[in-house]
């Protein structure tokens, strides 16, 4: 539970950095981290579960950055990949016959 707050927190982070942009894409983006962090925050939603509710606002903001010509700010890029670290990490935890290290 305390991974999945920190995961959480993480989101509200990248949240955070796109709401500073006041262009359509950025607006956009904030509202699938919105969404993203409604889905996490039900208490039904854990483990291998956790993943697949993080992992497509990477794919929705990188389809994003590309359909607009946008580049990323190295603060959003590097909360990015520790967003989606974090979510593959969760899920390998409770997958049985991956070693969790």
């Amino acid at each position: 539970m305390e991974k999945k707050q920190e995961l959480i927190g993480k989101m509200l982070e990248l949240q955070h950095l796109f709401e500073k942009q006041s262009d359509a894409t950025s607006q956009a983006v904030v509202a699938s981290i919105k969404q993203a962090i409604d889905k996490v925050a039900d208490k039904r939603i854990q483990g291998v579960n956790i993943a697949p509710q993080v992992l497509p606002i990477g794919y929705f903001i990188r389809d994003e950055m590309r359909d607009h010509q946008y580049q990323l700010t190295l603060a959003q890029r590097t909360v990015l990949f520790d967003l989606e670290g974090m979510a593959e990490a969760i899920a390998n935890k409770y997958i049985s016959g991956i070693p969790s290290f």
